[in-house]
């Protein structure tokens, strides 16, 4: 294994690198939100520059027929959007830095874990993949379609990332009972992660019908928006409650059963982001959809899906040291002799 050091280099790292993946899920969320998606009508420069404009001044006269050329026909610089989708386009570099480092910090691990070091690899070619991805989302005039692509990669690279971060740290599972939860807690565990994705899907989808509803709607009308979305919404809605309750008994069954610490803890914060989730989901519905909710309500349930996945990983590899370890008693052979 590793250098204590090591380890703790790769643990920092990683947990960096999640932490940052998850805050561009969130600021992606605002971009979109704020309906800064096209503040920046090119890539990967912003209105021809590597540092974005802050007046309308500063770009030639005629730059609106040059983007109309371009398929851009309703360009208008406004320096709140074009910055907000630039601050956006900076954090993404700064996760494919820190994704590098971690790649950089899995190396020792090649022969004791390889699988930390091919999953950090693996992560690390989808931030170049995503990158292109989002530079099609731009090339596409925000493609619905393209978002979600771009959205449900993002959830495949920060679950890629937590695997590295968990097989790295196997070796602390070998004590953990895993024995005493219920028989069904692995099957319920995949379909309540299964039945997020979902919802996390149909919620994009429903994220597409609110913006096809601003684009033709008065904004000051917001509180006309819920009655003309489609019966995705309703089915979202009402989805909801079945996983609150499964996420529930998943919750109550780890901290019934399990004494491990970081199994507690995630299993806590499991139940926050649920409920957090669904606080945010009721003011969307009670409030009218006000602006900042979605961005919040899709951050939310990217950290429901993450921390099913870490739960789920660290007992599949305690399951595993606890089948390696089993004691066997060979069978006693009984001769009998006349």
């Amino acid at each position: 294994m590793p250098s204590l050091f090591t380890q703790r280099r790769f643990w920092w790292c990683a947990s960096g690198t999640v932490i940052t993946i998850y805050a561009l899920i969130l600021v992606g969320g605002i971009v979109r939100a704020t309906g800064a998606g096209m503040g920046c009508p090119d890539w990967p420069t912003c209105f021809g520059q590597w540092i974005p404009p802050t007046s309308e001044s500063q770009l030639p006269a005629n730059y609106q027929e040059i983007y109309a050329e371009r398929g851009y026909a309703q360009t208008t610089f406004n320096v709140r959007k074009t910055w907000t989708e630039y601050l956006n386009r900076l954090l993404g570099v700064f996760t494919g830095f820190t994704i590098l480092a971690t790649l950089v910090f899995s190396v020792p691990y090649r022969r004791s874990e390889p699988g930390v070091f091919w999953l950090a690899l693996a992560g690390f070619i989808l931030v170049g993949v995503q990158g292109w991805l989002g530079s099609r989302v731009v090339a596409s005039n925000l493609h619905v379609g393209m978002i979600t692509v771009h959205m449900l990669l993002a959830q495949v690279i920060v679950g890629i990332v937590i695997a590295a971060l968990v097989r790295s740290a196997r070796e602390r599972y070998k004590d953990l009972r895993v024995d005493a939860l219920p028989s069904l807690f692995y099957p319920l565990m995949l379909v309540a992660m299964g039945a997020g994705l979902l919802q996390l899907v149909m919620g994009t989808q429903v994220r597409e019908a609110v913006d096809l509803i601003a684009r033709s709607s008065d904004f000051a009308n917001r509180h006309l928006w819920i009655d003309n979305l489609p019966l995705i919404f309703g089915i979202h809605k009402y989805f909801a409650i079945p996983l609150v309750v499964l996420n529930g008994w998943l919750v109550i069954s780890v901290l019934n059963h399990s004494s491990y610490a970081l199994l507690r803890h995630l299993s806590i914060a499991l139940a926050v982001f649920t409920m957090g989730t669904i606080g945010i989901g009721m003011s969307m519905d009670r409030l009218h959809l006000p602006m900042f909710s979605q961005p919040l309500h899709l951050w939310l349930a990217s950290l429901i899906f993450g921390t099913q996945f870490a739960i789920l990983l660290i007992l599949r590899h305690a399951r595993t040291f606890s089948s390696g370890y089993k004691i066997t008693t060979p069978p006693v052979e009984v001769s009998v002799r006349s």
